[in-house]
C-alpha cells in the first residue's frame, strides 16, 4: 500500500490543449477530490490506458492537472461504455492493479438478465419481482401477453430507457410502441408483431410483465434509490428522487425527458402523510434488501448502486432495474461549493476497504 492512501475514479475523459472534460461526473470527479482531500486521500482521475502509463489528473488550485501518479489502493470504476471492459485496455489495468495488491469497486455492468436471476435466488424478494423471462420465441410473448394485459421487452445491455418496446393487448390486436418514438403500431397477430419486432431489436432482450403504475399528473412515476457500501455487506440510502415520465411516454429516465421530484411530495399525492412514510420506509428497505443480495450473489465488489422501484395502482411496490453505474443527475448538489452525500459515501467506502487490508 502506498504510503498516502490513493484512489483513482476511472473514467472516459476528453483531452483538448485547453481542458479536460470527464463527461456527466466531471462535477463529481471534483466532489470526489475535495472531499478525498479532507480524509487525507490522494485521489486522481484516469482512464484505462493513463493508468496504464502512471499518469492521472489531480485536482489542485481549482483546476485539473495532469501529472504522474502512484499506483491506486482502490479504483472506483466510472467507465461508461460496457466494450470499454472487454478491452485489452482493461485487461491489462486488472492485471496490473492485481500485481500491485490494489482493489477495484463496481468492476463492470451487471445486464438485466443476470440481476434478475440473481434476485430469484432469494425468495423474500419474489413479491416484488415483476415476472420476467428471456424473450426467445413467439411463443413466450404469446404466454406473456395472455396473463398480462402489458408486457415490456427490454435489452439486457439497455440503459437510460433506450430500445424497450410496450405491447399492449387491444381489441383490434396488439399495440406496440417504442421508448424513443411517439409513434404507435398496431398489428393484427402475434406473427405480425414478432416480425416487426425482429426487425428492430439486435441484441439480447428479456421479456417482463407490464405495471399498471401509479401516476403524477396521469404520468407513470417510478423511484431511483440510490445506495452505498459502508462495510462488509452493510449498505445505507444516500439518496431518494422521484421521476415522472414525459407526457404520453411510458419510461421515466432522464435521458428520456422524464422530470425529477422529490418523493415526498408525490407520495403525498397518493397518500396520508402516515402512510406516505411508512411507503417511504418500505421502499428503502426493499432496495437495501436487493442491494444486499448483489453483494453476496455478484462476482466482484459493488459499493455503488443505482435501485428503481415503483409502486402500482394496487399499492405494491415493484423492483424495476439496478445500475451499476448511477447517473449524478439524479442527486442535484446544493451549491457549486457543496459535496453531495454520494462522493461522500464513495470516498468513506474507499477508506473502508483500505482499512479491512491494513
Amino acid at each position: 500500500m502506498n504510503e498516502q492512501r490513493t484512489v483513482a475514479v476511472l473514467t472516459e475523459m476528453k483531452e483538448t490543449s485547453e481542458q479536460t472534460y470527464f463527461g456527466s461526473i466531471h462535477r463529481f470527479c471534483e466532489e470526489l477530490a475535495q472531499y478525498g482531500e479532507e480524509r487525507g486521500l490522494f485521489v486522481y482521475v484516469t482512464s484505462p490506458s493513463l493508468y496504464l502509463q502512471h499518469i492521472g489528473y489531480q485536482w489542485v488550485g481549482g483546476e485539473w492537472r495532469k501529472r504522474d501518479v502512484p499506483p491506486a489502493d482502490v479504483i472506483y470504476n466510472r467507465l461508461h461504455s460496457r466494450q470499454s471492459e472487454y478491452t485489452p485496455l482493461f485487461t491489462g489495468l486488472l492485471t496490473r492493479l492485481a500485481e500491485e495488491g490494489g482493489t477495484i469497486f463496481n468492476r463492470r455492468f451487471l445486464h438485466k438478465w443476470e440481476v434478475h436471476r440473481y434476485f430469484e435466488r432469494h425468495e423474500y424478494l419474489h413479491p416484488y419481482l415483476p415476472k420476467t423471462a428471456l424473450w426467445n420465441n413467439e411463443h413466450t410473448l404469446e404466454a406473456f401477453l395472455a396473463a398480462f394485459p402489458s408486457v415490456f421487452l427490454k435489452p439486457i445491455h439497455g440503459s437510460q430507457g433506450r430500445g424497450i418496446f410496450c405491447l399492449e393487448r387491444l381489441d383490434g390486436g396488439i399495440c406496440l410502441r417504442h421508448s424513443t418514438s411517439a409513434s404507435t403500431a398496431i398489428y393484427s397477430s402475434i406473427d405480425h408483431v414478432v416480425s416487426a419486432l425482429r426487425q428492430r431489436t439486435k441484441t439480447t432482450m428479456i421479456i417482463q410483465q407490464g405495471l399498471d403504475l401509479r401516476t403524477f399528473d396521469g404520468r407513470p412515476v417510478d423511484f431511483r434509490l440510490l445506495c452505498h457500501r459502508v462495510r462488509n455487506n452493510d449498505w445505507r440510502v444516500t439518496s431518494a428522487v422521484a421521476r415522472v415520465a414525459p407526457p404520453h411516454q411510458f419510461v421515466a429516465n432522464l435521458a428520456r425527458g422524464g422530470e425529477l421530484m422529490a418523493v415526498n411530495p408525490v407520495l403525498r399525492e397518493w397518500y396520508t402523510a402516515s402512510d406516505a412514510f411508512q411507503k417511504k420506509q418500505l421502499l428503502k428497505e426493499i432496495a437495501l434488501e436487493a442491494a444486499a443480495v448483489l453483494t453476496l450473489e455478484a462476482e466482484g465488489l459493488y459499493g455503488e448502486l443505482g435501485i428503481d422501484l415503483a409502486i402500482d395502482v394496487h399499492d405494491h411496490p415493484w423492483i424495476i432495474e439496478v445500475n451499476t453505474k448511477p447517473s449524478k443527475q439524479t442527486e442535484p448538489t446544493a451549491s457549486p461549493q457543496s459535496v453531495r452525500p454520494s462522493a461522500k459515501a464513495v470516498m468513506d467506502y474507499c477508506l473502508a476497504l483500505m482499512e479491512e487490508r491494513e
